[in-house]
């Protein structure tokens, strides 16, 4: 018995070791590098802000810079509010905590966040950002997502990934939601490059004007 529970563990360390990567500096995504998109001109120089209408709050969990960057030009074009999820712990950069990481998230663990500041009943939509970690939702938003079940009002899901596609992932934000996403959007790694401006642009442009 003791040498089953030995292999049930030793498979899922393995596992967890397969699908977790070492991200680059400034990226957020354990499936692939995704770059920040650092000295980038300001958002609203291409889409319109959004002018009165509903209130908007825009969470997001980032541990490099790359679902940061993309939450806060989000906030930029909807004049919204701005909920970046802190985990209680701090989270480990070295090797083993990388390891740790795509082992959360490729079992689905939730991770102990800090109570949220601000409550997404007291607004008109929210749109929610993730990095993906080992090809799932990363374990601090799935927090706050689990948290806020059932409490969401219109809801937007983006994701900031090196190669997977967003699809997976929001059908697992909407299911720890409890509600469906109005939109969906999948950030990788090229459309943070500068010369790929125009594609990141195009893909934030078309998101916004579904969550209008």
């Amino acid at each position: 018995m003791k040498l089953s529970l030995f292999a049930v563990v030793a498979t899922a360390f393995i596992l967890a070791l397969s699908c977790a990567s070492k991200p680059k500096d400034g990226t957020d995504a354990s499936s692939g590098a995704s770059a920040s998109g650092r000295n980038a001109a300001l958002v609203t120089d291409s889409i319109e802000p959004i002018a009165g209408g509903s209130r908007t709050l825009v969470v997001y969990f980032s541990q490099g810079s790359a679902t940061k960057r993309v939450a806060e030009d989000l906030a930029l074009i909807f004049g919204a509010d701005l909920e970046a999820i802190a985990e209680k712990k701090a989270r480990s950069t070295g090797f083993f905590g990388f390891m740790h990481s795509g082992y959360q998230a490729t079992f689905k663990i939730a991770s102990r966040i800090q109570p949220p500041v601000r409550d997404p009943k007291d607004y008109g939509r929210v749109l929610v950002l993730t990095p993906v970690w080992s090809w799932n939702l990363s374990p601090p938003v799935r927090a706050w997502l689990r948290l806020m079940k059932g409490s969401l009002p219109a809801a937007g899901f983006g994701t900031v990934s090196g190669d997977t596609e967003p699809d997976k992932i929001a059908a697992s934000m909407a299911k720890e939601a409890g509600a469906a996403p109005l939109a969906i959007v999948g950030f990788s790694d090229r459309d943070f490059s500068p010369e790929n401006r125009d594609a990141y642009i195009t893909k934030l442009s078309s998101f916004v004007e579904k969550m209008r």
